[in-house]
């Protein structure tokens, strides 16, 4: 019996470090549950089938509250980073279908005291979707909204959150949700859904994580210049067509404020092949398909500097617009990824961006691109 008890406190001496450390790990790491319950949005009026009501969405999210570990968390004020499992019924199954999808996520907090908090959410990632439109072999005329199986996920949201112990917290609140593949598959008007969602998070440690506070080395508020090129691909004419390319060039500069985000001007040139080909074809603005198959614009933004992430929201004007474009402004949503980032040297930054385009709630492409910033 001594020899039991012996071997029992031996291990339990040597599983000490185990368990600290195991709870050290879990700090201000959680699971999170949301259901949503949404409508759809007729943001075009070329959607003729009936809306989507009633849908539900289920996410399942692994989140981790940031204990400033990172400078930008803490200029960020120590925002929560996660990634979610959504599973989306459009509560149609014969039109819209389904869609699964992996986002990853960044939420920041607006207001907080000690028992309720107010933030916003947002996230990009992928999803596959059940039923989009299709000729053969099964028939879905009346899906005009998605027409390929891979898509964009974007949710959007707001909270209120109750704080009820370390351990718990429940959260309501509204949220937008955006699916679409920027034309590579056509048609692709895009299905907007918007409404109200609960959910609830557990915590097996704590959710109030013990924050690192220190002085922050100020960060060069310096104008940079960068030129840019990038590339997106959409299906040409009718479902089911070819791919076309869509060329785009510029540059743009940036001026750093607050040590954590930057104001982006920028003019861009952009050449559609699809269009070249169009007009051709059908023998249109004969000698000038190159002029007509072109857009010029300029643009101002802003990007929210997380590290080597960048959050990158822009607005556009046309100078100059393709055949038969009836749009004057544009819109742009993504990310940089900086592969490369030194401020002492000539070369200060390379960067890797993906970016939707978007006309109003109509998205256009998806742009994969490279700058270089001097």
């Amino acid at each position: 019996m001594r020899k039991i008890k012996g071997i029992f406190f031996f291990f339990a001496v040597l599983s000490v470090p185990f368990y600290s450390n195991a709870q050290q790990w879990l700090d201000g790491k959680g699971i999170e549950v949301n259901y949503f319950h949404s409508n759809m949005m007729r943001h075009s009026k070329k959607i003729t089938a009936p809306l989507a009501k009633n849908t539900s969405t289920f996410e399942l999210s692994l989140i981790q509250k940031s204990r400033g570990k990172k400078d930008w968390q803490i200029r960020r004020n120590y925002p929560e980073t996660g990634i979610g499992l959504f599973y989306v019924d459009y509560n149609n199954s014969e039109i819209y279908g389904k869609a699964i999808g992996l986002v990853p996520h960044l939420r920041l907090r607006l207001i907080t005291t000690q028992h309720f908090s107010w933030s916003v959410r947002m996230g990009m990632g992928i999803c596959y979707y059940s039923n989009p439109y299709q000729r053969v072999p099964h028939q879905n005329l009346q899906n005009e909204t998605i027409g390929g199986y891979i898509n964009n996920l974007t949710p959007m949201q707001t909270d209120l959150r109750w704080i009820i112990n370390k351990h718990l917290e429940f959260q309501a609140g509204a949220h937008l949700i955006h699916i679409s593949n920027g034309s590579f598959r056509r048609p692709n008007f895009g299905i907007n859904i918007w409404g109200i969602q609960t959910g609830i998070r557990y915590f097996p440690v704590s959710n109030k994580p013990q924050k690192i506070k220190r002085n922050l080395p100020e960060l060069k508020n310096n104008f940079k210049f960068y030129p840019k090129v990038a590339i997106a691909f959409v299906e040409q004419g009718q479902p089911d067509g070819g791919l076309s390319r869509v060329y785009n060039a510029g540059f743009y500069t940036t001026k750093r404020y607050w040590n954590k985000n930057k104001l982006i001007l920028g003019a861009d040139y952009t050449y559609n092949t699809a269009t070249y080909s169009y007009l051709k074809y059908n023998e249109l603005k004969r000698g000038e398909e190159n002029k007509y198959s072109s857009q010029a614009s300029i643009y101002a933004g802003n990007e929210f500097e997380l590290n080597r992430v960048g959050i990158v929201l822009q607005a556009g004007v046309y100078l100059h617009k393709m055949y038969e474009q009836e749009d004057n402004c544009y819109e742009k949503l993504g990310a940089n990824f900086y592969a490369y980032k030194n401020d002492k040297g000539f070369l200060k930054e390379g960067i890797f961006s993906v970016m939707l385009k978007a006309h109003k709630n109509r998205a256009e492409l998806i742009e994969l691109g490279l700058s270089l910033g001097f």
